[in-house]
């Protein structure tokens, strides 16, 4: 039986007989009276060591996950509604090592691709700024000890390598953002203008972006460039979703949800597919032909940072929502 069920009959117990009580009392049947009396007495004391039980086996547990025992689980011998009890704290306590691990894997996941970025892009760098220098001062020095076709050759050949090179390393260079984002410098500021400076830069675009905060006075707690920016990858990639959708809409929605402040990117462009969904958040995945894939990874790092959450869902042809939440 469910304990909240239990627990109401239990108090009404205990009124029935403090009523019967009162009655033998007033008919002048002491021994009556005296017996509702130890069983309300007995009640009261039944339902207070089970209450002060469970608050014991709450306490414990606490205390055994501030210790780091994760490998716990609430005991089941409680009586009257104990099972639900049981249930309940247990689901609970597997949501809570569910989500725990998910954020240890995510964090390791994005420590080792940043540790892997941080070494090929130093790598790479070392190697090619100094091809780009050489080249620069070999086309200078060529002229001198060359006749002209031979010249013209060699400076084809060096402006190749030159514009390879800066190539190469221009790609390195955006590949380093994901190893060197600032530290967030924290303020309120209103949604509204937030908002109102993105719809600006989104003025142009062919497909409309609608705009809605409520209230519309909400305030967020955040950096307001880096968050603009998680907001700005979003909207293109919600518009690029919906370049063939036959009646294309695109919003950005700020509200509050249990006192947190919420931001989403709602469109109803071709959507992300099942199999890749779980995928977008990890650096250099991509589903767009000729993407980066550190869009998304990007954001993400830059929500943590502010900790609090981005996450996706999507109906492909249907609709595909990011949703940001701050704590």
């Amino acid at each position: 039986m469910n304990r909240s069920k239990i627990i109401v009959i239990e108090v009404i117990t205990v009124l029935m007989l403090a009523v019967g009580s009162t009655l033998c009392a007033i008919s002048g049947q002491y021994l009556l009276m005296t017996v509702s009396g130890l069983l309300i007495v007995s009640l009261i004391f039944s339902i207070s060591s089970n209450h002060r039980k469970s608050i014991r086996l709450m306490e414990q547990m606490i205390m055994n996950i501030r210790c780091g025992d994760l490998n716990i689980s609430f005991p089941s011998n409680l009586k009257r509604g104990g099972e639900d009890l049981n249930k309940s704290m247990n689901e609970a306590l597997e949501l809570f090592r569910s989500r725990l691990y998910e954020s240890i894997v995510s964090k390791a996941e994005t420590e080792a691709w940043q540790k892997l970025i941080r070494v090929m892009t130093h790598e790479m760098m070392n190697s090619v700024a100094p091809i780009i220098s050489l080249s620069e001062t070999i086309s200078e020095q060529a002229n001198d000890c060359l006749d002209e076709e031979r010249y013209r050759e060699m400076m084809a050949a060096m402006q190749s390598i030159h514009r390879r090179s800066r190539g190469l390393l221009d790609f390195v260079e955006s590949y380093r953002k994901l190893t060197h984002i600032p530290s967030p410098v924290m303020k309120y500021f209103p949604a509204s203008e937030l908002f109102n400076d993105i719809r600006n830069l989104f003025a142009n675009e062919t497909i409309p972006v609608s705009f809605y905060a409520r209230p519309a006075d909400i305030r967020l707690y955040a950096d307001r460039s880096l968050i603009e920016q998680i907001i700005i990858n979003l909207l293109k990639n919600a518009l690029d979703g919906c370049r063939n959708t036959p009646a294309p809409l695109v919003s950005v929605y700020a509200f509050t949800d249990r006192g947190k402040s919420v931001i989403t990117v709602t469109d109803n462009g071709r959507g992300i597919l099942p199999d890749a969904i779980d995928r977008i958040f990890v650096p250099f995945f991509t589903t767009k032909h000729g993407g980066s894939g550190i869009g998304l990874s990007l954001c993400r790092q830059i929500i943590n940072c502010h900790n609090g959450t981005i996450s996706a869902v999507s109906k492909p042809d249907e609709e595909t929502v990011f949703t940001i939440k701050f704590n």
